[in-house]
């Protein structure tokens, strides 16, 4: 009976060849002709009382279901339900696992069985034996809930109780931060927030969904979660509650160029002079000052106080990106082999984990930038490693910075097809993720492409474009940069008008690179009549 059920189920295209229902979700009215459901119905009319209960109890778990879960969460004694099993099996309605040690794991044969039963055992009872699901698995994994975390949380949201489900999906969240697996945290830190939870625990679960949105690019939402986080820490917990959260936040505004911001916040930290973090503040308020390219003398102070201190402390994620800030201020001023030495420290000093993993990616990829305009072989090796291992942690934040130099690295060998590709995606990538610095800088690049193909029209609209977003940024380093690759493309007049504003900025943050260059576009321009 249950085989003809199928074949016209199939025939009608309610069943689809891998034996899933052509059905909206579970829980809408159902679609299935009457007649087969009333087939379907009479057939689950005839099992014993203790095949429904396990049956029931399956559905709930899932299409494929442990015998001693089942066995909990639908009150039965093991013999009871091996006996339920054994009816269900002669039935037609489940098979055992072939590939797992006989007896324990089972399956639906097909997901009409389930349909059917759930609706007849409706919404109320469902949630009842979800709820029963997440405590039989509670039990019967108790040993090694991990493994089952995030599952035994799904039940108890699903149970209507999700105060039960908010420890195991911050578990859970956890667990697939460490793997970077950022887009399942956040989902299992949003469980775990949608329950009554105490302030320390609420603090907790915002600080790390701010992290993992950080992680995955979602820069301004994790900026709100994080400003949430600091909010709760400065009306309800303690100092060291509140400092690590305006660190947090200091990091995810320096992605936005909000470089007044993140100063600001490094600022408040050091003024509760709380030891604990006034090392981060200093790296935090140096890397803005970097970023921004006002003050590179005071970016390098603020630095190698966090340095000598990081040392002292064997802080090695510290004195991690203490070393690639400080090779980024030396690549500013054009001391290109000090930058490189230091992105090559950086790959022996970062830590095991994804933080350290985080800033090799990054020195990686300054290093094939850097190691480019020296001129070495090995650029795109590097490039790549960058990219690998960015790829491996899920930091998409970075790939719009690796693109971007994989792009420059295929322009300056003739290959303006690929490094047109390059920069187009990491462009795309950078307004995904909302990252203005970014942006400006791959319009720049996509400038570049256009003056190599003779479209001197295209280059200028691009450049100039791109300056002005580099000029609302205050990124000034970016900023001298477009000046000098927009100068060769205008009249002479408006040419040095452009240099003499790169100069300025070249010469307040010792920029020689710079200088070098603007001295040499300079010169080529025809001299006045």
């Amino acid at each position: 009976m249950l085989a003809e059920l199928i074949r016209h189920a199939r025939k009608n295209g309610i069943l689809l060849p891998d034996g899933t229902l052509n059905l909206p979700a579970i829980s809408a009215a159902p679609i299935v002709p009457q007649t087969i459901y009333s087939l379907a119905e009479s057939r689950l009319a005839r099992l014993s009382e203790s095949a429904r209960r396990v049956l029931d109890a399956a559905v709930a778990v899932g299409r494929v279901f442990d015998l001693d879960v089942v066995a909990r969460a639908a009150a039965l004694s093991e013999t009871a339900a091996v006996d339920a099993v054994d009816e269900l099996r002669a039935a037609g309605l489940i098979i055992p696992r072939r590939d797992d040690p006989p007896g324990r794991l089972y399956r639906f044969d097909h997901s009409l069985t389930m349909e059917v039963a759930y609706r007849e055992a409706g919404e109320a009872r469902h949630r009842l034996l979800h709820r029963r699901v997440a405590e039989a698995m509670e039990t019967v994994h108790r040993h090694h809930t991990d493994q089952v975390a995030g599952l035994i949380a799904s039940h108890f949201v699903e149970g209507n109780v999700p105060d039960r489900a908010a420890p195991y999906a911050f578990r859970a969240g956890q667990l697939a931060a460490g793997l970077a697996a950022w887009s399942e945290a956040i989902g299992f830190f949003q469980q775990a927030l949608a329950a009554e939870l105490d302030d320390p625990r609420r603090y907790q679960t915002l600080m790390t969904l701010g992290e993992a949105r950080f992680r995955l690019g979602e820069l301004a939402r994790a900026s709100e979660d994080t400003r949430a986080a600091l909010t709760l820490a400065r009306a309800k917990l303690g100092a060291a509650e509140a400092d690590a959260a305006r660190m947090a936040l200091g990091r995810m505004l320096l992605n936005q160029a909000r470089y007044a911001e993140a100063i600001a916040l490094a600022q408040d930290t050091l003024a509760q002079a709380d030891e604990a973090f006034a090392m981060e503040a200093e790296i935090l308020w140096g890397t803005a000052l970097s970023l921004e390219g006002a003050d590179l003398g005071a970016a390098v102070e603020h630095l190698q106080w966090a340095e000598a201190v990081s040392v002292a402390q064997g802080k090695l994620a510290g004195l991690s990106q203490i070393k690639f800030e400080l090779g980024s201020i030396a690549a500013q001023q054009g001391d290109l082999p000090r930058a490189v030495a230091l992105y090559r420290e950086v790959l022996t000093v970062a830590p095991a984990g994804v933080e350290g993993e985080q800033w090799r990616a990054l020195a990686n990829n300054n290093l094939a930038y850097h190691l480019h305009l020296m001129g070495e072989e090995d650029a795109m090796v590097h490039g790549w490693a960058a990219l690998a291992l960015a790829h491996e942690i899920g930091a998409l934040g970075i790939e719009p910075y690796i693109y971007s130099t994989l792009g420059e690295i295929a322009m300056a060998a003739g290959d303006l097809d690929a490094a047109q590709q390059w920069f187009a995606k990491g462009l795309e990538l950078a307004e995904q993720l909302q990252h203005p610095e970014r942006i400006a800088g791959l319009t720049a690049n996509l400038g570049l492409v256009a003056q190599r193909r003779g479209n001197t029209a295209l280059a200028i609209h691009r450049l100039s474009t791109a300056l002005a977003r580099a000029d609302s940024l205050g990124t000034r380093h970016l900023a001298a940069q477009i000046r000098l690759w927009l100068a060769p493309l205008l009249p002479p007049a408006e040419a040095r008008a452009r240099l003499a504003e790169a100069r300025a900025i070249a010469e307040s943050g010792g920029r020689r690179r710079l200088l070098a260059e603007g001295d040499r576009l300079e010169a080529a321009l025809p001299r006045d009549p």
